[in-house]
């Protein structure tokens, strides 16, 4: 079978023979890799008493790791101010402002909250990513992260996955396809 190949296929195919080899570093520790840009997406997800941040939603979204710290951030931002929180703290929840964390429950807090026109919600982030794009050399996911889709790609991260534990399907097939032709194009060369 003949088939010619242009320039950038010639290359590709030569540095995937070169870089992606059985035992090679650029696998990552897998057999048959792919590298994969993936986005970063952080979520915040409301719990009953189960989080450990609150994200409030009058100020854009914000998290804060206390209650304290989004009620300073909502005073420097002008949503309350310092002399209502304090007035509404002790005449409602019999505390003062700074034990209201303490002495009252996530529920309570959240009444406060409310009471002060403050709309929060109790959680957490959970991080998870999404697919940008695929490659079979790691050099290419990284020129593309790093390089010209950098603009997009601030979030980004690359990660490498292995074709799965005894893939007998497609993919492997062809990967060992354009391998053998990768080594070959070396061995044309005297590489």
């Amino acid at each position: 079978m003949n088939i010619e190949l242009n320039e950038q296929e010639v290359r590709f195919l030569k540095e995937f023979a070169c870089k992606q080899y059985e035992g090679a570093k650029d696998n990552i520790e897998t057999r048959t890799p792919i590298h994969v840009v993936e986005r970063k997406q952080v979520e915040f997800v409301e719990t009953e008493d189960e989080g450990e941040s609150w994200c409030c939603d009058s100020l854009e979204g914000q998290v804060f790791d206390n209650l304290q710290d989004l009620l300073d951030a909502a005073v420097e931002n002008y949503l309350v101010t310092q002399e209502r929180l304090e007035h509404l703290s002790t005449e409602s929840f019999y505390c003062e402002l700074s034990s209201l964390e303490d002495c009252c429950s996530i529920d309570e807090q959240k009444d406060f909250l409310q009471m002060v026109s403050i709309e929060a919600r109790f959680g957490r982030e959970v991080i998870s990513y999404t697919p940008v794009a695929f490659f079979l050399i790691r050099d290419e996911a990284v020129r593309y992260k790093d390089g010209y889709q950098k603009h997009n790609c601030a979030d980004c991260r690359i990660y490498t996955y292995g074709l799965g534990y005894s893939n007998n399907g497609d993919l492997p097939v062809f990967r060992n396809l354009l391998m053998r032709m990768g080594q070959d194009l070396l061995e044309e060369k005297g590489f």
